[in-house]
Parts: structure tokens; sequence; C-alpha cells
């Protein structure tokens, strides 16, 4: 049994925001069933990180003056 994230009438909704409306029903149900990794994606994506959460490639200009 798959788990229900969304409603089917909450969906509709969402998909009339964007303007997707002329999809099929098996469309409509196969994004539908994709909107639980969307969810999961957007809870990582807005969790406060530090510092260490960042790239170790860091770019940092020479100070003026100090290229030979």
């Amino acid at each position: 049994m798959t788990e229900e994230v969304i409603s089917k009438e909450d969906f509709d909704i969402l998909l009339a925001r964007t303007g997707l409306q002329k999809l099929d029903a098996r469309q409509t149900e196969e994004l539908r069933s994709a909107y639980k990794f969307v969810e999961a994606m957007k809870a990582r994506v807005r969790t406060p990180r530090g510092f260490d959460a960042e790239p170790a490639l860091v770019f940092s200009l020479p100070k003026p003056g100090s290229a030979k």
C-alpha cells in the first residue's frame, strides 16, 4: 500500500496553481506519487546548516598589493 502524502483534492489545487491542469489521470497520479520526494527534499533544503556543510573548495582573492 502506498503512503499518501497529499490528498488528490489538495494535489489538484497545486496543479491548478502551476498551470499543469492539462494532464491525464495517469500523469497526475504519477506526479502525486512523486510528491513525497519533493516534500523530503524541501525539508532537507530548508534545514539550517553550519559552516561545516559548505564545500571545502573555496576561492579567495589575494589582497591588493600582495600579488607579484
